[in-house]
């Protein structure tokens, strides 16, 4: 089972206000995070950056937002 739907009624769900690029695929940015989880969750110890979880959710919230 994917996570993917779930990701997308997410995105579909947003606040009015909330701006979601529309010239982003929201299924490269989906992507992007599965592939920062799993490198946190395989490579946490193996790397000296303790960054917090909240960090790479503020990256994601970036690829989402229009430019300028």
């Amino acid at each position: 089972m994917s996570a993917r739907p779930q990701f997308l009624d997410i995105l579909r769900a947003a606040p009015p206000g909330t701006t979601v690029d529309p010239g982003v695929d929201p299924d490269d940015v989906f992507d992007m995070l599965l592939g920062a989880v799993l490198t946190r969750m395989l490579l946490f110890s193996a790397t000296a950056r303790a960054r917090p979880v909240e960090r790479t959710v503020e990256m994601v919230l970036r690829l989402l937002r229009p430019l300028g």
